[in-house]
């Protein structure tokens, strides 16, 4: 930090030397109240409705997997029309050709 010495108002500096008396001083006097230990806390309780919280959770994420699940068949069934589609028109095409020929 800084190498300045600490301030001191002047005449504040103490000297241990004869008369000073600080090492025969009385301590301070003790409190006068009583002092209480502290109670100890019960540990949090348990919430009562923990099952109930875990089978909320099993719910709200079966219905997330069910609808991706429901979701992924309307994709695979919109890929299905789509290819038949590609195959009557391939074979229309194809018969038309082989028509001509």
């Amino acid at each position: 930090m800084s190498d300045l010495p600490a301030y001191r108002p002047p005449g504040l500096e103490h000297q241990h030397g004869a008369g000073c008396a600080c090492y025969q001083s009385a301590p301070p006097p003790a409190c006068h109240h009583t002092h209480h230990p502290v109670a100890p806390t019960a540990p949090a309780a348990a919430v009562a409705g923990g099952a109930a919280g875990k089978w909320l959770a099993i719910g709200i994420g079966g219905s997330f997997l069910a609808l991706a699940l429901a979701i992924s068949f309307i994709a695979v069934a919109i890929g299905a029309v789509a290819l038949t589609v590609c195959v009557v028109v391939l074979r229309s095409v194809l018969a038309d050709f082989r028509k001509d020929q």
